[in-house]
């Protein structure tokens, strides 16, 4: 129970550190400096910026179908994390003043975007998201097959577009800069490769393998390996998954053995039947 507890006091320290650092990034560089973002943080704005509606409101609007949906097509702990990243970037976002800090544009798209990548990088170590292209990307995965990393490249063209003709053209590439910013600190702040190998020796291979069925819904591979020391025979799983799910990893291995010897690589390539996307996975089947 104390452990239960002490996953989730984690993961809300770190999803209020990471919204909170994203709304700094708001309402200090980027709305100051009439530059948007990608995502439902930048559709936000845009409407913001035609209406006059409070953003942290409208962010939250936007989120709430996209919530339902989700949590009707992928449910589990994701999606509640989600939901409590969403409610409290909104919230912060209307809480904090908008002020400029920078007068520079450029300084402010660059810094503007590693404040929020860094923001975002905390929210999903924490096993969340911050809502809205992450959550759609992979409903179309399983419904057309598109990768999330489509839906959002056609999702921020959108509103890179959108801010060119309502704006200035110069905005709109001072956006670009800070998506792109804000892409790159999210994967230095992360890992940078999508795929990961996990080699794991344990006394409870079996239970740790049946719960990364359960949970992440990934096969294993059971390795016959001997100590050099004492020359006892054990198995050593070996999966292989994306890196959104090491967290959850973790969490399995410490569960069923916290004395388990684990190590995480990075893959280039994997040749075979594998599903190399989507942190968002089920609790019941597939």
């Amino acid at each position: 129970m104390k452990k239960v507890v002490g996953t989730y006091l984690r993961s809300f320290v770190l999803i209020l550190l990471g919204t909170s650092l994203s709304a700094l990034a708001y309402t200090q560089l980027i709305i100051p400096n009439r530059m948007l973002s990608g995502g439902v943080g930048g559709l936000s704005l845009l409407i913001n910026r035609l209406t006059g509606w409070p953003t942290g409101i409208l962010v939250l609007l936007i989120n709430i179908p996209i919530l339902i949906l989700g949590y009707r097509k992928i449910g589990g702990k994701f999606i509640g994390l989600t939901i409590m990243a969403v409610l409290s970037f909104s919230l912060l976002l209307d809480l904090f003043p908008t002020a400029i800090t920078v007068n520079d544009q450029l300084l402010a798209a660059v810094f503007g975007g590693a404040l929020n990548g860094l923001g975002l990088a905390l929210v999903l170590k924490a096993g969340g998201s911050t809502g809205g292209t992450d959550v759609i990307g992979v409903i179309l995965n399983r419904r057309y097959s598109l990768s999330m990393g489509e839906v959002m490249l056609a999702f921020n063209g959108l509103i890179v577009a959108a801010s060119a003709l309502i704006f200035d053209l110069t905005s709109a590439l001072y956006t670009l800069i800070t998506m792109f910013v804000t892409s790159r600190a999210v994967d230095a702040l992360q890992h940078t490769r999508d795929r990961k190998t996990a080699l794991i020796i344990t006394e409870e291979s079996d239970k740790i393998a049946a719960a990364i069925h359960e949970e992440l819904h990934r096969g294993v591979t059971f390795l016959q390996g001997e100590g050099a020391y004492q020359h006892g025979q054990r198995k050593v799983i070996m999966c292989v998954l994306t890196r959104f799910e090491i967290a959850q990893l973790k969490e399995i291995v410490l569960r069923e053995d916290p004395q388990a010897f684990m190590t995480i690589s990075d893959t280039n390539e994997v040749i075979g039947r594998f599903q190399g996307y989507s942190p968002f996975k089920r609790i019941i089947g597939q």
